[in-house]
């Protein structure tokens, strides 16, 4: 296509180190990110993207 080859270059092969260390440095950092939202301090905070439920009432 527009005078371009296609060359058999390797890409995976020299390039799996980089791709192995980004998918454990995402894990990493989730991993993290969901401890830090458990911490006490930040637990019950408006701030919190993820907060808990409520506690369920048994008012009948």
């Amino acid at each position: 296509m527009f005078g371009m080859r296609a060359w058999p270059t390797p890409f995976l092969r020299p390039m799996w180190p980089f791709m192995a260390g980004g998918a454990l440095t995402f894990y990493g950092v989730a991993k993290m990110q969901s401890a830090m939202l458990e911490v006490p301090e930040w637990r019950d905070s408006p701030k919190n993207p993820m907060p808990r439920a409520p506690a369920a009432t048994t008012a009948h």
